[in-house]
C-alpha cells in the first residue's frame, strides 16, 4: 500500500485541518517531528562547517560567510512581502483549501523586486564588496545565492500557509544534507575551494524550491480572482515590513561581519562565524515553534479566541524562556570544551562569544515564539519595524564601541544588547496596542544574562553554568503560580493530542 508523504493533503481532513483544533491536537506530533528534522539539519550543518573550516581554514570559511552576508543584504529588498503569504494564505486556506491567489500575487511581486535588485546590482555590489572585502569574481556567487534563497523562502512560507510544517522541515533537512554531500564529493575529488563550496550553498536551496513547489501543486492551480482591494490589503500589510527588513539587517549577525572584517580580520570572522553558526543552529529548535504558532494564531483570531493566546503569553512563554536559558547554559558548557577539541585550538577564542550569543538566543525567545507570530497574525507589522530600528541602532553603536576594545567578545555583547532592545520594544508595544500580557518574560532572561557576565569576568564554565541554574530555580520559586499554570496548560494540551 502506498503511503502519503508527510502532510500530504487528504480530503477527509478538510474541515479538521482548517480549524484551530487541528493545530492544537497535532502540535506535539508536528513539533516532535520538526525537532527530529532540525536535529538532522543541525548535524549536517555542523558537519559541513567542520569540513570547510578544516580544509579551508578561518580565512576560507570567513570568505564564504562574507559571500552569504552580501547575499543577505540583497534579501532584505525582496523578502518584505514573504510573511504576507502566511498571513493571508492561512485565511485563504481556511476558507477554500487553496492559496492560489496569495501565492501567485506574491510570486509576481517577488519576481518584480528580484528583477529590480538584479538590474541595479552593479550599483550596490561594489560598496558592499568593499565593506566585506569580497573580490570582484564573487559577484555571480552572491547573485546566485540571493536568487535561489529568495524563491526557497517563498516556497517555505507557502508550505506554512497550507499547514504543511513537516514537509518544510523535511526539505530543510534535505537542503543541509545536499550541502554536506556536495562538500564531501568535492573533497573526494580534491576540488574543494571557497567558490566550489559556495556553489553547494546555491544549488541546494534551488533544488528544494523545486521540490516544495511539487508538494504545493494541489493548492496552487485553483481558479481565483485578484481584485485591487486584495492587492491593497497585501501591500498595506507588507509595506511596514520594508523598513523592518532594511533596518533588521543591521540588527543581525551579518552586519557583524562588516565590523569584524574592518576592525579585526577575515580570519577573526572565520573564528567568530563558528560561534554564530552554532548559535544559529541552536536557536532553530525553539524557532521551529513559530512555524506552528503563526498559523495557529491566525486561525484563533478568525475564531475569536484571543484569550487562549493571551494565556500562552501570560504563563507558558516565560517558562519556556527560563527552560531555554538552562538548555543554552548546558550547551555553552559543552561547547566550551568541544570547540577547541573538534575545530582545533585556533578556534578556542570562539568559546566565550558563543556563550554570549546563546544568551542572546534566550533573549530572543519571547520574540521568536510569541511576539513575532502574534504581531504578524494581528497585522501590526509596524511593531516589527520599530523593534528592528531599536535593535539596529543598538547593534551598530555597540559594535563600533565594543569591538575595537574587546574584540569578538565585544561583538557578541553588541548582538545581545541589540536583541534585548528589540525584545523590549515588542513587549511594550504589544502590551499597549493589543493587551498582550507583559508577564515575566524579560525577567526570565536574567539567569542567562548573569552567566554571560560571569564567563567574561571569570572564565570558568562550571561557575557560570551553576549561577544560571541557581538563579533559574529562584525565579521558578518566585513565579511558581505562573509555572504551575503553565504545567497545567501543557498537560491539558498533551492530553488533547
Amino acid at each position: 500500500m502506498k503511503s502519503n508523504p508527510p502532510d500530504t493533503p487528504d480530503r477527509s481532513e478538510k474541515s479538521e485541518r482548517q480549524s484551530s483544533g487541528w493545530d492544537i491536537r497535532n502540535a506535539p506530533r508536528n513539533y516532535a517531528a520538526l525537532i527530529g528534522f532540525q536535529a538532522g539539519s543541525a548535524a549536517f550543518s555542523f558537519g559541513a562547517v567542520w569540513l570547510v573550516t578544516q580544509y579551508l581554514g578561518p580565512d576560507g570559511f570567513g570568505g564564504i560567510i562574507a559571500i552569504i552576508a552580501a547575499s543577505q543584504v540583497a534579501q532584505v529588498l525582496v523578502n518584505w512581502t514573504s510573511v504576507a503569504v502566511v498571513r493571508f494564505g492561512v485565511e485563504e486556506f481556511i476558507e477554500g483549501r487553496t492559496i492560489a491567489r496569495v501565492f501567485w500575487v506574491r510570486l509576481i511581486a517577488l519576481v518584480v523586486n528580484l528583477a529590480i535588485v538584479l538590474a541595479t546590482a552593479t550599483l550596490w555590489f561594489p560598496p558592499l564588496a568593499g565593506w566585506l572585502k569580497l573580490p570582484a569574481e564573487t559577484f555571480w556567487l552572491v547573485l546566485a545565492h540571493f536568487a535561489a534563497t529568495a524563491f526557497w523562502i517563498h516556497i517555505q512560507m507557502s508550505l506554512q500557509a497550507v499547514k504543511m510544517p513537516l514537509v518544510q522541515g523535511l526539505l530543510q533537512m534535505i537542503e543541509r544534507l545536499l550541502i554536506i554531500t556536495g562538500v564531501v564529493i568535492l573533497l573526494i575529488a580534491q576540488s574543494l575551494s571557497g567558490t566550489a563550496a559556495m556553489a553547494c550553498f546555491v544549488i541546494a536551496p534551488a533544488l528544494m524550491a523545486v521540490a516544495g513547489f511539487v508538494y504545493l501543486r494541489p493548492f496552487l492551480f485553483a481558479r481565483f480572482a485578484v481584485d485591487t482591494a486584495f492587492v491593497r490589503k497585501v501591500l498595506a500589510y507588507s509595506v511596514p515590513l520594508v523598513p523592518f527588513y532594511l533596518v533588521g539587517y543591521f540588527a543581525g549577525s551579518y552586519v557583524d561581519a562588516i565590523f569584524v572584517t574592518n576592525y579585526l580580520s577575515t580570519s577573526d570572522l572565520g573564528i567568530y562565524s563558528v560561534a554564530t553558526q552554532i548559535a544559529a543552529i541552536a536557536i532553530q529548535l525553539p524557532t521551529l515553534a513559530n512555524t506552528l504558532l503563526l498559523p495557529l494564531f491566525i486561525t484563533l483570531q478568525s475564531e475569536s479566541q484571543s484569550e487562549r493566546s493571551f494565556n500562552y503569553f501570560r504563563n507558558i512563554l516565560p517558562g519556556l524562556t527560563l527552560v531555554w536559558g538552562l538548555a543554552c547554559a548546558a550547551l555553552a558548557f559543552v561547547m566550551y570544551f568541544a570547540i577547541p577539541l573538534v575545530f582545533g585550538i585556533e578556534y578556542a577564542p570562539a568559546t566565550q562569544p558563543l556563550w554570549i550569543l546563546l544568551v542572546a538566543s534566550v533573549a530572543a525567545i519571547p520574540v521568536a515564539v510569541g511576539y513575532s507570530p502574534i504581531t504578524n497574525s494581528t497585522s501590526k507589522t509596524y511593531i516589527a519595524t520599530v523593534a528592528a530600528v531599536a535593535a539596529a541602532a543598538a547593534n551598530i553603536s555597540t559594535n563600533a564601541l565594543l569591538i575595537p576594545r574587546y574584540g569578538l567578545i565585544g561583538c557578541a555583547f553588541a548582538t545581545l544588547i541589540a536583541v534585548l532592545a528589540g525584545t523590549l520594544v515588542y513587549a511594550v508595544m504589544l502590551k499597549t496596542t493589543t493587551g498582550v500580557p507583559f508577564s515575566w518574560n524579560l525577567l526570565a532572561v536574567v539567569p542567562s544574562l548573569a552567566s554571560a557576565l560571569l564567563i567574561v569576568a571569570f572564565p570558568n564554565p562550571i561557575w557560570a553554568g551553576l549561577l544560571c541554574l541557581v538563579i533559574s530555580l529562584c525565579f521558578a520559586f518566585v513565579f511558581r503560580s505562573s509555572v504551575m499554570k503553565a504545567v497545567e496548560a501543557l498537560s491539558i494540551f498533551k492530553r488533547t493530542a
